[in-house]
């Protein structure tokens, strides 16, 4: 392969990872129902911090006519919120030139080949990171999570009793995530109950009866297990606008390199990119959880503060099941 022919490989691979990646962005932004948005942001350092005012305790009093007297001043306070910067990388891909000119393959569909399957990489790290940072601060707050009783499996009752924890700001959930399994007992639950919960001609739950959408991954960010590979938890998402926000930080960089020594001339690509996560109504601790957090920091429930006043201007809330 002629270097001239590896500027195209190079360019043929960049451009399937970025359009690929732009394509999936506006049409999962748009099935989430706004719940995890994917967007562009050059951030700069390892947190992007934002600052907006905390809702005031106690705002309101009863005011007597016939007395008087000092009332006491509530202070108007701000609170901050932090993202925070996540290295990702492929590891290193290497083939054989030889082995496109043997079979008289065009390089230019290996580039879109590996194009496509590096960018629903990364686009599964953002989703996986995302849900594995919102379980972890999820269930560490506590107050949004509902537990079905007695180890039952996912109902539409334990989605709504699920949403209950947000009270009256129940309606800003906007979606379920959700793995597979809890999905089909809901189709389980679904296909003996007389009620309508299924579009004509289809097994396929469309929502929960409120309107909220059901986004389905088999991410591994959903379930874990308790004791044993047979007993396991089920974890299901539900989001507000704006629950969850990955920012591409539009740093994606990536080298080919060719090396002698073998049998055959070897050529190797490798990528690395970073990204923003943040919750809302939650900030990343930067001196526990610190900088460039591994996934395993990530999905440390400690590492997220709540600073919203109410977990009601927060993400979301979780419901367990098995």
């Amino acid at each position: 392969m002629a270097m001239s022919n590896m500027v195209v490989f190079d360019d043929f691979l960049y451009r399937t990872i970025t359009e690929t990646i732009a394509q999936q962005t506006d049409l999962f932004n748009a099935a989430s129902n706004g719940a995890i948005t994917l967007r562009t942001q050059a951030n700069v350092g390892d947190f992007s911090k934002t600052a907006s005012f905390s809702e005031i305790s106690g705002l309101m009093r009863r005011r007597d006519v016939y007395s008087s007297g000092a009332v006491g001043p509530v202070a108007l306070a701000m609170m901050q919120e932090a993202s925070v910067k996540v290295a990702g990388g492929t590891v290193p891909i290497a083939w054989n030139p030889s082995q496109f000119s043997w079979i008289q393959q065009n390089q230019e569909l290996a580039g879109v080949v590996i194009g496509e399957q590096v960018a629903k990489g990364i686009f599964a790290d953002y989703l996986n990171s995302g849900l594995k940072a919102a379980r972890a601060a999820m269930v560490n707050q506590g107050s949004v999570e509902y537990i079905v009783p007695s180890q039952g499996t996912l109902t539409l009752n334990g989605l709504n009793r699920g949403a209950q924890k947000f009270g009256d700001a129940a309606p800003m959930i906007r979606a379920w995530v959700m793995h597979s399994t809890p999905l089909h007992d809901l189709y389980d639950a679904a296909l003996t109950n007389t009620a309508q919960l299924f579009s004509f001609g289809t097994v396929q739950v469309r929502e929960d009866g409120f309107g909220r959408r059901f986004v389905v991954t088999d991410s591994a960010s959903l379930y874990g297990a308790v004791s044993s590979p047979d007993v396991t938890d089920y974890y299901t998402i539900g989001l507000t606008e704006n629950g969850i926000i990955i920012e591409d930080n539009g740093d994606f960089f990536s080298n080919t390199e060719t090396s002698n020594g073998d049998e055959n001339i070897t050529r190797t690509w490798q990528a690395e990119f970073t990204f923003n996560l943040g919750l809302k109504g939650y900030t990343w601790d930067t001196g526990n959880g610190g900088k460039s957090p591994t996934d395993t920091e990530l999905g440390t429930g400690t590492n997220w503060d709540k600073t919203a006043t109410s977990v009601k201007n927060t993400a979301g809330v979780i419901v367990r099941s098995r």
